[in-house]
């Protein structure tokens, strides 16, 4: 059977942090797509970048290459012309000399700046005797750069200066471009963990309202309820929980997040479990499969492997042709790494009536499990039962 089975297009994806899970080309057949994919946030590498001067010419050339309109020549105007002309080449072969020998000193001393500058900024990395001084120069080269400007506030922090700390990211956000909304955020969520650890709950409070008016608010509310819970107020963490969904109710990431603050941070699942029914009620269909899969690897995390089976056998009877899922639930069982549950779900998974392209992946992951594990019998097994699906489908 060739042809591709349709996936339930009202169902997002379910993603898995385990990394044995689809590669790229394989996610491309058989996973669903899903819809209105995060964004994800990084820090600018520092001083990268090309030679700005690379791409100059080493001269130019006169109109025309040199000749005149018409089908006329230099040499037409007999020796004194052919003299002016050789004249004027001598004079133009100086002068594109001279132009190469200012573009090659501005390379060389582009050059040299910039290993200044990294030198210097490898210097600061490394904590050694970095001085304000240094920050200073830095920032110079790079003033949208926010590792350096947070950098720069634990520099002070680390000498007592907490005013300061907060002087600098104060300065850093007037600095860097509005544009730059993913340094700006970086930059927020230092102040606000600064503020976490230094400050008192009003000077908090007051940040907290200003970066969700500037920023990102679902960003800044779910960074302060993780500052919270690593700071173990519970409270206060769901109390920022219970803001955002004021706000964001219907948007599955404030849900996801708190129930990972409550299995991973507190070890509580009675209590995600209770959370789980909330978000369900409020959440649309089409994101119930996504919470509870999620609700799963988190029973499997950090709860009860038992229990996160349960949930995956639940999905899957409403789901069976759901191979993201599917695919998750091989994650967690290679995870945890014991034989027969490991066995008896890829048993399960070939058994599907699938495309030959869904089927090849599962006979693909089942193999290698088998390779890995050293065991030759369950490999032949494996592929003695790929040859049996081969032939029906050819059959078929």
């Amino acid at each position: 059977e060739d042809e591709e089975e349709e996936m339930d297009d009202s169902e997002a994806g379910v993603d898995s942090d385990e990394g044995g899970g689809l590669d790229e080309a394989e996610e491309e057949e058989v996973k669903p797509r899903a819809r209105g994919a995060g964004k994800p946030t990084s820090l600018a590498e520092a001083l990268g970048g090309e030679d700005p001067l690379a791409g100059l010419r080493a001269g130019t050339d006169l109109p025309g290459g040199g000749g005149v309109a018409g089908g006329f020549d230099w040499d037409d105007f007999g020796g004194a012309a052919g003299a002016s002309r050789r004249d004027a080449e001598e004079a133009e072969a100086e002068e594109q000399l001279g132009r190469r020998g200012r573009q090659a000193k501005e390379r060389a001393s582009w050059r040299e700046r910039e290993a200044e500058m990294r030198e210097r900024e490898a210097h600061v990395a490394s904590g050694e005797a970095a001085t304000a001084e240094d920050y200073e120069r830095l920032l110079v080269g790079e003033p949208s750069n926010s590792r350096l400007w947070v950098d720069y506030m634990e520099l002070q922090l680390s000498l007592a200066e907490l005013e300061r700390a907060r002087e600098v990211g104060e300065r850093a956000l007037r600095t860097i471009e509005l544009t730059a909304e993913g340094e700006r955020y970086n930059l927020w969520a230092a102040m606000l963990n600064l503020e976490k650890r230094f400050g008192d709950e009003e000077s908090l409070a007051a940040l907290f309202k200003r970066a969700i008016a500037q920023a990102d608010p679902m960003r800044i509310y779910l960074h302060v309820a993780a500052t919270h819970e690593r700071a173990g107020d519970a409270e206060l963490a769901d109390a920022t929980y219970n803001g955002a969904l004021k706000r964001f109710r219907r948007d599955k990431r404030v849900w996801l997040a708190w129930l990972e603050a409550i299995f991973a941070q507190r070890k509580d699942p009675a209590s995600a479990k209770e959370l789980l029914q909330r978000a369900v009620d409020s959440l649309s269909t089409s994101d119930h499969v996504d919470v509870i899969s999620k609700f799963g690897q988190l029973e499997f995390r950090h709860g009860s492997a038992e229990r996160g089976r349960t949930v995956f056998d639940g999905v899957l009877s409403s789901y069976p042709k759901r191979i993201d899922v599917w695919s998750v639930y091989l994650d967690m069982e290679l995870r945890r790494g014991e034989p027969g549950p490991i066995r008896s779900l890829f048993e399960r998974a070939v058994s599907l009536k699938l495309s030959s392209k869904k089927a090849k992946y599962f006979f693909k992951r089942y193999l290698q499990y088998a390779s890995d594990a050293g065991d030759a019998a369950l490999v032949e097994k494996v592929k003695a039962m790929a040859r049996a699906w081969v032939e029906r489908a050819t059959e078929a």
